[in-house]
């Protein structure tokens, strides 16, 4: 293969052959057949003399270190897989072309096969059908294959035809109607090997023409040539080998549909078409699916009279009984009923009818839509369906039908090191709503950081693939090449449309919930009568599904990137290429097992497809071959479980993932900004009472959309990635909107209300949260209290002293040393995700449990605190990458959370320094202070949103007067004057006047806001101010009872976490409702006593 780019000896029969003919390539032939099928008589006849040792070693390193093979267990594992030892493969590796012919014996059966069809020309030239793909002109190295088959499918439609008279097609003009997918089959497999010929021979200066277009039909015209053909095919045997395959699958697959059309015609006819005939076949659209089992693939077949039958070469057992079961849910009250699809089934075959898309016609149309898209996403839910993807629906008007189901009942895989599979980020989606494909959510990320959404109900127009194609460019021409480009993703009939315009699924949110919802419950409902013996899901239990292991998209991949020019001259460089598929073995090790069988269907040219039986634990590979119990249970189980499992709990969570995906929608459609609502204060203060009352309904919201398994509790929630798109994804472990903030709220309720239920799902947040930071330490990078290692710190110190357990003093403890070299690496420095929060963490944890590793590390963030303060027009300040070179007021990202953090080192370390720096961190935000708006200006780059022109000023905890005055105050016992009394009174008014009918969180909401209200009035001891707090939060229960939770996040929408979601609602409520028992986390305060 080195030698592809350099000029070959030629033979001298002829001048002109001289030019084109290579020399001594006949026993090439032989490097098409695969490591299997060289090794028995390599065993047989010994090692031979004539190894190239050189090359052996070369090949071999080459092989080891291509990824993951590098690693010794694995490589050994892979060796194992073609059942081979180092030494054998490195013999095959150094063989000679010549010696293998020699030790092989006969010639390839694939060679004779190829030399037969080129011992006689075609004259003329094989008529190709239009219209055919650009370069279709190369085609000419294979003619004579496809010309022989070309005539042996028509001889046996002849046949056919002969013995079954009734049979609806003519033979000649059908086989010409199959040809027409093999250019497009061809032309990929051909198409690089080709334009390296190409390039060769232009630089040899072999071609004849004036132009570029000339010498590209001359490079055509000498393909035509059997000798020059034959010559090609001699030195890409690989090639050579794939090609017949490909043309011999085209020509048994075109026989096997037309024998089977023949032979079902009458059955077709009865059931699609009132039982008279609809004339002969006009039009065969075949390469509608991906190549399975020999290159079958699904065909839409149109008859003279209009019927038009889509034709599945697999079982459509499966098929068929989920139409019986649409039919049956229908029979027992569905509103709106689902449309069913006529399926018949035969013996590994079957026909379906034709779906067309058509439009809504009215708005009602458009709602009835979603609400049946509802009623689907509730039973592959229950039915656990996986890969339902945009082409598997067809929008008819106000139904939505799926029209390929071949993977319901999906297995689950025995994975010895994913046991614990609830465990794993991310896993947990694979057992929602989401699974099934048909919600919107992105499915591959390009580079460029922009999405691609693949479901049933978000893909659409203009979306480009992640991954770049490689396309043929310049055409034609003797410049012909292949670029790799990310193609435009064709549109589909998955979305309903009215009036020429495409229907957003965001704004059909409730409808979608409520055929959810509506569906759910008659499932649970009926759920014994489903699972009853001869009930409807008894229908599934031998019909064949799919089980998919990879995307298809990777296998694509693969398959195509194989067809390189440098993989097609020794099959053994095409399987090293091969070897890719060990890559995914390390997070998966099942599909060790599974390699081979992988391999084996990708050397044909199909994509590997396996299959499993609802009611079996067996697998089988698409070559047929059986791997008994491999799963850890049947589809068939697992589904019975989940309709067991069906429960006003689970209902909660699935329908509140459907309305995130929903959500994240419509976010990255119209981001939209702070949110208001009206907000009445009542005359009569909340009584505790009420306030516990509607804590304890968050928590039970909160724990109704946990996610639980082997003792562990996670949730799932949307969040800005670092491109900005919105994902759902598990939460993370930090303490602003992560495991550690809900594990601590949790607890707090648990104690306030005693009842064991949210202790326990606090104990397994807190196992979850442990588990994943003793699993993978460094993927906390932040050190603050709401981003970092400070609020995990602050977090575990807490729920030690609120359970007493000493141990997580220890635990808290022992991550002190995988915090202290991100707080040398720290530049946000802030109390947010900075030194200042890392500092007030390590603080807490010290106090409660003396530690010098804490206190050590203390100081380093005040020292470093001290050495990145800037000198102000007034005071001191700090800059950081996301200040845009302006240092901030507030406690989340600016001063006052610094100057906070400083005054209690000084504290603790009784060193003045650091309470000097405190003061001049205040008097920067002084010098910042609005006389005329009476409050301080919100600095960030980005704060213009809250505002029109001039300085921008917000009124939230993180940003603005509630979060200084909530500063001022923690710091009272430390620092109390007249001018920290002022700032704490300017703080009040300005909460009082702008801070209340936003959202219900913490962070940027009404429960901050009020929350430091509460911490002014009991430090003033202001009774008027103190009853007033009470009323706003009377105010703010009437919020929740008239508009429900209104999170912090854009559109309110719902979140488990502490700063913006239910987390911290339940706490803001707690906090008011018992304030001595419950520590204020907005002041980072300590344990209560």
């Amino acid at each position: 293969m080195e030698s592809l780019s350099k000029t070959r000896r030629r033979t001298t029969r002829t001048p002109q052959a001289a030019a084109w003919i290579g020399e001594g390539v006949t026993s090439h032939w032989v490097l098409g057949h695969a490591l299997e099928e060289r090794l028995p008589s390599l065993r047989m006849r010994g090692t031979p003399e004539a190894v190239d040792e050189a090359r052996a070693r070369r090949r071999l390193e080459r092989w080891r270190k291509q990824e993951p093979l590098t690693r010794d267990s694995l490589w050994a594992e892979r060796l194992r897989a073609s059942g081979l030892t180092e030494a054998e493969l490195h013999t095959l590796l150094g063989e000679p072309a010549e010696a293998l012919h020699a030790r092989m014996g006969a010639p390839p059966p694939w060679q004779r096969v190829i030399e037969r069809a080129y011992a006689s020309a075609i004259s003329p030239p094989f008529s190709w059908p239009e219209p055919t793909p650009p370069g279709a002109a190369l085609l000419g190295l294979v003619e004579p294959l496809v010309h022989e088959a070309h005539a042996r499918l028509v001889s046996a439609l002849d046949t056919c035809l002969r013995d079954l008279p009734a049979a609806p097609f003519e033979p000649e003009h059908t086989a010409r109607m199959l040809l027409a997918p093999l250019p497009r089959m061809l032309m990929p497999l051909l198409g690089r090997t080709l334009a390296v010929e190409l390039r060769i021979a232009q630089l040899e200066g072999r071609l004849q023409g004036d132009t570029p277009e000339a010498r590209f039909q001359d490079f055509a015209q000498h393909l035509r040539r059997r000798d020059v053909a034959l010559d090609i095919l001699a030195r890409y045997p690989v090639l050579a080998r794939q090609t017949l395959e490909y043309v011999t699958a085209w020509e048994a697959t075109g026989v096997e549909l037309m024998q089977r059309l023949a032979r079902d015609a009458a059955a077709l006819w009865r059931r699609f078409h009132g039982g008279v005939p609809p004339g002969p076949l006009v039009e065969a659209q075949g390469g509608l699916s991906d190549p399975h089992r020999g290159g079958r693939t699904v065909f839409l077949l149109r008859f003279a009279s209009g019927l038009r039958l889509v034709y599945k070469p697999r079982p459509l057992t499966a098929e068929a009984a989920f139409q019986q079961l649409l039919a049956w849910l229908n029979a027992r009250g569905l509103t709106p009923p689902l449309r069913t699809v006529e399926v018949l089934s035969s013996d590994g075959y079957g026909w379906m009818e034709y779906v067309e898309a058509a439009p809504c016609q009215s708005a009602e149309e458009v709602r009835r839509f979603h609400l049946r898209q509802g009623a689907l996403v509730a039973l592959l839910y229950a039915l656990d369906v996986t890969d339902i993807h945009y082409e598997n629906l067809i929008a008819v008007g106000e139904h939505p039908v799926l029209v390929d189901l071949e993977t319901l009942f999906h297995p689950h895989t025995l994975a010895a090191s994913l046991r614990d599979v609830e465990k794993q980020p991310g896993a947990v989606l694979n057992g929602t709503v989401l699974k099934s494909g048909l919600l919107p959510q992105p499915a591959w990320r390009a580079k460029d950081g922009t999405e691609v959404d693949f479901s049933a109900l978000g893909a659409g127009e203009g979306q480009l693939t992640p991954l770049g194609y490689l396309v043929a460019a310049a055409h034609g021409t003797d410049q012909l090449h292949f670029e790799r480009r990310r193609m435009e993703i064709p549109g589909a009939a998955n979305r309903p449309r009215m009036a020429g315009q495409d229907i957003s699924v965001a704004e059909q949110a409730d409808a979608l919930a409520q055929g959810f919802s509506t569906l759910y419950r008659l499932l649970a409902a009926r759920r014994d009568a489903l699972l009853a013996p001869g009930g409807p899901l008894a229908a599934f239990e031998h019909a064949p599904v799919r089980v998919l292991f990879r995307g298809t998209a990777s296998y694509d991949a693969l398959l195509h990137e194989s067809m390189h020019p440098h993989a097609m001259g020794d099959a053994l460089d095409r399987q090293r290429f091969f070897d890719h598929l060990w890559l995914a073995v390390k997070e998966r090790p099942y599909l060790a097992a599974l390699i081979p069988l992988e391999q084996e269907e990708l050397q044909r040219g199909d994509i590997p497809r396996f299959t499993a039986l609802p009611g079996s634990k067996d697998l089988w590979s698409g070559a047929g071959r059986h791997l008994p119990d491999f799963f850890d249970d049947s589809g068939l189980e697992r589904a019975r479980r989940r309709l067991a499992g069906l429960s006003p709990d689970d209902h909660e969570r699935q329908l509140a993932l459907l309305r995130s995906a929903l959500d994240r929608v419509r976010l990255a459609a119209s981001p939209g900004g702070r949110p208001r609502y009206p907000f009445r204060e009542p005359p009569e203060p909340a009584h505790p009472d009420a306030l516990l009352t509607a804590a304890r309904r968050v928590g039970e919201r909160l724990v109704a959309l946990s996610f639980s398994g082997a003792g562990h509790s996670h949730w799932l929630s949307l969040e800005v990635s670092d491109t900005k798109e919105w994902r759902l994804v598990q939460v993370g472990v930090d303490f602003y909107q992560g495991l550690s903030g809900i594990a601590l709220v949790l607890a707090q309720l648990g104690a306030l209300t005693g009842e064991a239920r949210f202790t326990q799902a606090a104990r397994g947040a807190l196992r979850h949260l442990t588990w994943r930071l003793e699993a993978a330490p460094m993927q906390v990078r932040g050190v603050g209290i709401l981003n970092g290692w400070g609020g995990i710190l602050y977090a575990l110190t807490h729920l030690g002293a609120l359970w007493r357990e000493r141990a997580l003093f220890e635990t808290a403890e022992s991550f002190v040393g995988a915090m202290a070299p991100r707080v040398e690496q720290d530049e946000h420095l802030d109390l947010g995700s900075g030194c200042a929060g890392a500092l007030l963490g390590l603080l807490t944890l010290a106090v409660q449990h003396p530690s010098e590793r804490a206190s050590r590390l203390a100081r380093v963030c005040g020292e470093k605190l001290l050495q990145t303060a800037t000198p102000q027009s007034h005071g001191m300040g700090w800059l950081s990458p996301s200040t845009g070179g302006q240092a901030l007021c507030g406690l989340a990202h600016g001063g006052a959370g610094i100057a906070l953090a400083l005054l209690r080192l000084a504290s603790a370390t009784g060193e003045s320094r650091f309470h000097t720096t405190a003061l001049e961190a205040l008097a920067y935000e002084r010098g910042r202070f609005s006389p005329e708006a009476d409050d301080w200006p919100d600095l960030r780059a980005d704060a213009g949103m809250h505002g029109g022109g001039g300085p921008a000023f917000m009124c939230g905890w993180c940003n603005g007067a509630p979060g200084i005055g909530l500063a001022r105050i923690s710091g009272l016992p430390l620092l109390d004057d007249h001018r920290v009394r002022e700032e704490i009174a300017a703080a009040v008014r300005a909460t009082l006047a702008g801070g209340l009918g936003y959202n219900h969180g913490l962070c940027h909401g009404d429960l901050g806001n009020v929350l430091f209200l509460l911490e002014a009035a009991r430090a003033l001891h202001d009774d008027t101010l103190l009853r007033r707090t009470y009323q706003l939060a009377g105010g703010m229960l009437q919020g929740i009872e008239s508009h429900g939770h209104l999170h912090g996040l854009p559109g309110s929408i719902e979140t488990p976490g502490l700063m913006v979601g239910l987390a911290g609602i339940a706490h803001g409520l707690l906090r008011l409702a018992a304030p001595e028992r419950v520590a204020d986390v907005l002041s980072v305060a300590p344990p209560v006593s």
